[in-house]
C-alpha cells in the first residue's frame, strides 16, 4: 500500500519537472485569482485543507472529504471596478469518488480614449469591454487510506473589446494523509494546458500561468486549522502563504492569513504596514444548511479587497 501512494507522489512529481522548462512570461493571468472567501482569509493558504467546493480551485483531491453534495457561489470586488465570482456544485457520487461542475470570472468596462494626430488625449468615443472566463469540471477518488487524487480540466475564455483568445489547462493534485494524524499534505499542479485560439491572427502564443503549489494542514482539536503553502509560478519566484482558523462558537470562526510576497504592493504609502495580511469571519447557520464567509485583504497601497461567499450545504 505504500509503495502505492510513493509512486502516485513520484509521477506527479515527474509532471512537475517536466513542464519546469518552460518557464517565461505568461498571458491568462487572470487564473492565478481564486475566489473563497475562507481561503482568501487564510491568505489562500488552502492547498492542503481544501475541505469544501472550493477545493475545486486550489486542490482538487481534497474533495473526497465532502460527505454531502454542496453548492458555492462567491463574489469580489476587485480593483478599478473590476467585478470578480464563481460558482461550484460538487457532489460525492458512493464513498470514494466526489463531482464538481464550477466556473468563475471577471468583468469590467472602459472607456474608449481617442487621440489626436500628435498622440495627445481628444476626448472619448464610448466603451469597451473585458471579460475572462472559466468553465470547468473536477473528479476526486479515493486511492488508499493515506492518499486521494483529484484532478480537473478547464477550458478558459480572455475578450478585450471584439477580440477572444482561448485555451484548455488541466490541473493534478494529491492529498495525503501522513503518519500523524493531525498532519495533511497536498500538492498541485495547477494550469497546464495550451492556448487553441488567438487574438490575433499572428496565433502569438501565451504560456498559461502554471503553478506548483505544496501545502500542509495542522488539526490538532476541533476548533483549530494552521495551514502553511509554499506557492511557486513558473514565470515567478517563491513565495509563502500562512493562515489560521479558529472555531470560538460553533457558529462563528475567525481567520487571519499572510502572505509573504507583500512587499510587491509596498510603496511607501500609510497602507503598507498592513501589506499582505487578511482576516475573515464564517457564520455557520446550522439550522438552514448554511456557510457564510467574509475576507478583507490587504494589498498594500493598492488598498482592500472584500469576498463574501455563501455555501449551501445539501
Amino acid at each position: 500500500m505504500k509503495f502505492k501512494a510513493v509512486l502516485m507522489i513520484l509521477l506527479i512529481s515527474f509532471a512537475l519537472y517536466a513542464v519546469s522548462d518552460n518557464a517565461g512570461t505568461s498571458g491568462f493571468s487572470f487564473l492565478k485569482v481564486n475566489y473563497s472567501a475562507r481561503a482568501a482569509a487564510m491568505g489562500n493558504a488552502y492547498t492542503g485543507l481544501s475541505n469544501d467546493a472550493s477545493a475545486v480551485f486550489f486542490n482538487p483531491a481534497g474533495l473526497v472529504q465532502l460527505k454531502s453534495p454542496q453548492a458555492s457561489v462567491t463574489y469580489m470586488s476587485f480593483f478599478e471596478g473590476i467585478q470578480c465570482g464563481s460558482a461550484v456544485y460538487a457532489f460525492p457520487k458512493g464513498e470514494k469518488t466526489t463531482f464538481a461542475f464550477f466556473t468563475k470570472g471577471l468583468t469590467a468596462t472602459e472607456d474608449r480614449t481617442l487621440a489626436n494626430e500628435h498622440g495627445q488625449f481628444d476626448g472619448t468615443d464610448g466603451t469597451f469591454g473585458m471579460s475572462d472566463f472559466v468553465f470547468g469540471t473536477s473528479v476526486a477518488g479515493y486511492l488508499i487510506d493515506i492518499l486521494d487524487i483529484g484532478f480537473s480540466l478547464k477550458y478558459i475564455q480572455e475578450s478585450l473589446d471584439d477580440r477572444t483568445a482561448s485555451a484548455v489547462a488541466f490541473d493534478a493534485a494529491i492529498m495525503h494523509q501522513t503518519t500523524n494524524e493531525n498532519l495533511k499534505l497536498g500538492i498541485t499542479l495547477q494550469n497546464f494546458g495550451w492556448q487553441f485560439s488567438y487574438f490575433t491572427e499572428n496565433e502569438y502564443k501565451e504560456n498559461l500561468p502554471t503553478t506548483i503549489n505544496a501545502g500542509f494542514s495542522y488539526h490538532p482539536t476541533e476548533k483549530f486549522y494552521a495551514n502553511l503553502d509554499i506557492y511557486k509560478p513558473l514565470d515567478f519566484d517563491f513565495s509563502g502563504r500562512l493562515g489560521l482558523e479558529y472555531r470560538i462558537h460553533k457558529m462563528l470562526d475567525i481567520r487571519a492569513g499572510y502572505k509573504t510576497n507583500a512587499g510587491d504592493w509596498k510603496t511607501g504609502g500609510d497602507n503598507e504596514t498592513f501589506s499582505g495580511l487578511s482576516f475573515g469571519v464564517g457564520f455557520n447557520i446550522i439550522k438552514y444548511n448554511l456557510k457564510i464567509d467574509y475576507a478583507i485583504v490587504s494589498y498594500g497601497d493598492l488598498g482592500y479587497v472584500n469576498q463574501v461567499t455563501v455555501n449551501y450545504l445539501f
